[in-house]
């Protein structure tokens, strides 16, 4: 059976966010994709299920997961629920529980910008976007941070500054997990960081990942 890295895209984002990872690891089986490939419409549950069954299909008897943003929130929640199969986590500017008025504000931002004016790849629209937001506002992960026993790594960026209070909660509330702020990063750390990021891909699967 084959140990599988997988990488989960953020909301704004499409599964070639991860390109440059992917091909650092020289020939791995890797899984690479975006939350909008995952369920349609999306739900956090949905998606949880259309994971499972790429993985599934994939013929992965175990994963390493990879997430940034609102896919580091879909890996915590898999890897909660799939704790013998999930051997390892990298969590990039992902949260928690998100604030709820720092989210209401960011969503009635996006909602006033015209879609055509949007950074949003091919294939992803502003009403499939919106919705991603909306689903990650509604989750609490406060129950399955602690029943993660994998290794793992917590990464933010120095400037990702709205997300530096849930990675330092989730390093500290992981049994099994340690931090890395990387100086000047921001939130899309694969972008601004990609060295830092190889290298943290690199160091987990250097300890999790089967021979």
């Amino acid at each position: 059976m084959t140990h599988l890295v997988v990488f989960i895209a953020g909301a704004g984002q499409d599964s070639r966010a991860w390109d440059e990872q992917v091909a650092r690891l020289h020939g791995r089986p890797v899984l690479a994709v975006a939350p909008s490939d995952l369920a349609t419409p999306f739900s956090f549950e949905a998606a949880l299920g259309g994971l499972d069954e790429r993985i599934r299909a994939a013929g992965a008897s175990s994963v390493t997961l990879i997430g940034l943003s609102i896919g580091g929130m879909i890996a915590t929640r898999y890897a909660a629920a799939n704790p013998d199969r999930v051997t390892g986590l990298l969590l990039s500017g992902s949260q928690i529980r998100p604030n709820a008025a720092l989210m209401r504000v960011q969503r009635a931002v996006l909602r006033a910008i015209p879609g055509r004016a949007l950074p949003l790849p091919a294939g992803l629209d502003k009403t499939t976007f919106l919705s991603l937001l909306d689903a990650a506002a509604g989750v609490d992960l406060r129950a399955d941070v602690p029943r993660i026993h994998a290794p793992a790594l917590v990464l933010c960026g120095s400037k990702d500054r709205a997300n530096l209070p849930a990675a330092r909660a989730l390093a500290a509330t992981l049994p099994d997990a340690a931090l890395r702020i990387v100086p000047g990063g921001g939130h899309d750390l694969a972008a601004d960081a990609p060295d830092d990021v190889a290298d943290a891909v690199r160091t987990l699967l250097e300890r999790t990942a089967p021979a």
